[in-house]
């Protein structure tokens, strides 16, 4: 990059909520400090979708899953002219609310959906690493804007942003929170990687995976424990959620 150049960003929103987006602008102070260091190229909440055949960026965020032909179409795109292509949240980085489709009938549940589904585009929900090559992943759903602005950060000084490889026990036992596996509930907190300051865990609620696994977690282990409480189906639509089943 030229000297004194500022980083251009993107952030391209597929199929989603658009939840992480929000989190983005939400943050409100450190958003708008950002606009000193980075050029925000295209952001679909702020400015009206555009062209990207042309664009070329440092970074993409890519936020959402690739469902639709027009989604692949535009991820192929962006990575193409994007120095780095990141993961936005857990619907991108492997799966997430989306992904619960994969477990049912999909025929059945597009019925449901739409009185005329032919024609509606109904594939299996894959993450975005499926399609293209990620250079790493902002993980949570929805994303930590603390974390997010951190990896931001990262990048402008040419470094890879990496997770610490604990597991979410670590935060709920550093912030001092109630063990509900403890209590005979389920918590995927014991294989999930760290980083969100075990905020399901804050309000009693056990973790269900969406920042996904932790380098060799003990699955085995965990299983066995939960088994001891819960079928095998309750512990499957826990797992199903964000899509953590395919994983393990």
């Amino acid at each position: 990059m030229k000297k004194n150049s500022k980083f251009k960003i993107g952030i391209l929103s597929l199929t989603s909520c658009e939840g992480c987006c929000f989190a983005i602008l939400d943050s409100k102070e450190k958003y708008l400090k950002s606009l000193n260091h980075f050029d925000w190229e295209f952001f679909r909440l702020w400015r009206e979708e555009e062209d990207l055949s042309e664009k070329k960026f440092d970074i993409v965020f890519v936020e959402g899953s690739p469902i639709t032909n027009a989604n692949i179409e535009q991820l192929k795109i962006v990575r193409k002219n994007s120095r780095y292509l990141a993961t936005l949240g857990t619907c991108a980085h492997f799966g997430g609310i989306y992904h619960l489709k994969n477990y049912g009938d999909k025929l059945k549940l597009i019925k449901k959906i739409y009185d005329k589904p032919e024609g509606i585009e109904n594939p299996d929900v894959l993450p975005v690493r499926d399609y293209v090559r990620v250079d790493f992943d902002v993980p949570t759903c929805p994303i930590d804007v603390d974390e997010f602005f951190s990896m931001l950060y990262d990048i402008e000084a040419g470094r890879l942003p990496k997770i610490a490889q604990k597991t979410i026990c670590y935060d709920c036992q550093r912030l001092g929170y109630e063990c509900v596996l403890q209590k005979g509930e389920i918590c995927l907190g014991p294989i999930t990687q760290t980083g969100c300051n075990a905020v399901c865990l804050k309000s009693k609620q056990g973790c269900w995976g969406c920042r996904g696994l932790i380098k060799d977690a003990e699955v085995e282990n965990l299983m066995k424990f939960l088994k001891k409480n819960h079928s095998i189906k309750e512990i499957e639509q826990a797992l199903e959620v964000f899509g953590m089943k395919d994983y393990l």
